[in-house]
């Protein structure tokens, strides 16, 4: 996608401005040998640095517009809001597991229309504008085509080890992964999971009590791939943060949310 839209390079130049400190930072984490306090402290320092860097760029160019940085509030509606996850999997990168990333989405009318997610260690951009389809640096990205769960890759990935909102957990979904010859995967980044779900390197995915702020950036993301994001119910994920939800292409979606609503 050669012709990115002011707003889509506002994002993706933010982003990249602080990339190279992340990069820095998380070289430096691999090569402490301190206390878990200190390297929590160091992580905390890296993130703020994040936070302040992209607050001040994406407010400064549309300061009319609302932010919502790692939090979760309803907008007001016909206002426009900077979607901003500052370092998804962060226990990841202080344990210096290469598995983290950072997002910023665009939210209107409770509907976001434009997204970036950001890995930085493999120099990977995915982004995506409602109606233009999802895109990795700049390569046009799609959903898995696979048609039967046999031998499908299943990513996993919970803020807690349990929803409190459903009967079933995480077991249900590796008994349907060995049934199957699948395989479970645990990547620990949510923004992550989103993003190779849409490029299809992943199959299905599951998500447990996530809040807005990261679920935004995979609806767009998954979507403009051909993929569903929903919860149980067929409710776009969006609209329902907490619940269970599940990523996949239409026929595979289809079949598992079939399976795991056979659970209840």
């Amino acid at each position: 996608m050669s012709n990115k839209s002011p707003l889509l390079n506002i994002m993706l130049q933010s982003l990249n401005k602080v990339t190279r400190n992340l990069v820095r930072d998380f070289g430096e984490l691999e090569n402490l040998q301190v206390s878990t306090s200190s390297i929590n402290d160091f992580a905390s320092k890296t993130e703020g640095k994040i936070y302040k860097s992209l607050h001040y760029d994406l407010t400064k160019s549309r300061p009319e517009w609302g932010i919502k940085i790692n939090e979760d509030f309803e907008g007001e509606t016909d206002k426009y809001y900077w979607v901003v996850d500052t370092l998804n999997g962060k226990t990841n990168f202080v344990h210096a597991l290469p598995y983290f990333a950072l997002s910023i989405s665009v939210e209107y009318n409770n509907e976001i229309i434009s997204t970036v997610i950001l890995d930085p260690l493999r120099d990977e951009t995915f982004f995506a504008e409602k109606g233009k389809g999802s895109f990795l640096n700049d390569r046009r990205i799609r959903v898995t085509k696979r048609a039967s769960l046999n031998s499908c890759i299943f990513s996993i990935y919970s803020e807690n080890n349990k929803n409190k909102n459903n009967k079933f957990d995480f077991s249900n979904i590796k008994s349907i992964a060995s049934s199957y010859s699948s395989l479970t995967r645990e990547f620990g980044s949510s923004a992550l999971n989103f993003a190779w779900l849409a490029s299809g390197k992943i199959d299905c995915l599951f998500i447990n009590n996530l809040g807005k702020s990261k679920i935004a950036c995979g609806d767009l993301l998954v979507k403009e791939a051909g993929g569903y994001l929903t919860n149980l119910k067929y409710i776009n994920a969006y609209k329902s943060p907490g619940d269970f939800i599940v990523g996949a292409n239409p026929t595979l979606h289809k079949e598992i949310l079939k399976k795991l609503n056979n659970f209840e």
